[in-house]
């Protein structure tokens, strides 16, 4: 494989990275970032589910009330197809409200081939829509891809839908489960 297919083949693997990564917002009034009760807005802990042309993936998101982005995918993507495995940074941005139950955000993280060479930078922005119950969003994204100079390999994006992290109760240890 070239270098500038392999470059490109990087490009789509961090399209998906980023695709698992889209999102952030905030509600007006969103008092508590602590607090999952409705109205709360976006301000809290969000599990990402993406859909690009490439396929389906997870992430997760947390968005602060006082606007930072803190997003994480799988730290590496195993090589297939003529595709090399990929490491990815976790991500920092910035995200405002731009309506009653609308948001944008934009993140930044990196990538690098399994030596640890630097392969690129990958910015991903979406939009939100808050729905009704305060427990999920979803809308479009993108994501653009940039090689280490700053020239830009691919942009690509799909459709990012959310599920709040909510506070859960102690497992409760399975029946045969040996305990300690």
């Amino acid at each position: 494989m070239s270098r500038q297919s392999g470059i490109r083949a990087l490009a789509v693997i961090a399209l998906l990275a980023g695709a698992v990564a889209a999102l952030t917002l905030a509600r007006p009034g969103a008092a508590n970032p602590n607090d999952d009760r409705p109205g709360q807005g976006f301000v809290g802990a969000w599990r990402l589910s993406t859909e690009t042309p490439f396929g389906a993936s997870q992430s997760l998101i947390t968005l602060t009330a006082d606007g930072t982005v803190q997003f994480s995918d799988r730290p590496v993507f195993p090589g297939d197809a003529g595709f090399p495995v990929t490491f990815f940074s976790a991500g920092h941005g910035s995200w405002e409200q731009t309506g009653d139950d609308t948001a944008a955000a934009t993140w930044v993280f990196f990538m690098t081939d399994g030596e640890g060479n630097f392969l690129g930078v990958v910015t991903d922005s979406a939009e939100m829509i808050l729905e009704a119950d305060g427990a999920s969003w979803s809308g479009p994204f993108s994501s653009s891809t940039a090689d280490p100079a700053g020239n830009l390999l691919f942009v690509g994006g799909g459709t990012v839908r959310a599920s709040r992290i909510a506070v859960e109760p102690l497992a409760t240890p399975m029946t045969g489960t040996p305990t300690a």
